[in-house]
């Protein structure tokens, strides 16, 4: 299973750098609050965090970069990254068969109002931590079309969309995760 993660990381740098390092550091943050929740395979965590966005391997490169705002055709073609790195995971009998349910819905909100409209505890567990760490990550780094947020305004917008993009209990206990994580840097 590590040797086919591999495989897909490198064919995931070749196509997109900023994707590779942002799964990177969704995989690290995933298998820390995994451990802050008590979630002990640590291997599995990682690699689904890593490959979480691997279908964005079957996006255009160009559409991946574009530094203006997409099209309401683009955007629908970004949304299927999580269709397509479903299939992905899918189609290799190495990986977990839940990792494609994973994928497939870590971009659905706890409301309903999310790419493929599951909500609440419907959407699967380890989506709805990646839903809060993914937008994390994004906040935090920013985007071409986004700039970057401190850890306080991140904090703040994550609790104010608790119970809309996020699951309430999970979105309390990562807020109280990065907390201790700031205040342990500082001792």
């Amino acid at each position: 299973m590590i040797e086919t993660t591999q495989e897909l990381i490198c064919n995931l740098y070749k196509h997109c750098k900023v994707t590779t390092c942002h799964s990177f550091r969704v995989a690290n943050d995933l298998c820390g609050f995994g451990r802050y929740l008590g979630i002990e395979n640590q291997e599995f965590l990682f690699i689904l965090g890593a490959l979480h966005d691997i279908g964005k391997l079957e996006i255009p490169q160009q559409l991946l970069n574009k530094k203006e705002r997409l099209t309401e055709l683009e955007y629908d073609e970004i949304m299927h990254h999580t269709v397509y790195g479903a299939k992905i995971v899918q189609s290799i009998p190495k990986f977990p068969s839940e990792f494609s349910g994973v994928i497939l819905f870590h971009h659905e909100n706890f409301d309903g109002s999310g790419y493929y409209g599951k909500k609440g505890k419907n959407i699967p567990l380890l989506s709805r931590i990646i839903r809060i760490i993914d937008s994390y990550d994004t906040m935090l780094y920013g985007r071409i079309y986004q700039n970057p947020k401190d850890q306080y305004q991140i904090i703040q917008e994550i609790k104010s969309l608790s119970d809309i993009h996020y699951d309430k209990d999970l979105a309390l206990s990562y807020t109280n995760f990065l907390e201790t994580k700031a205040f342990q840097l500082l001792l």
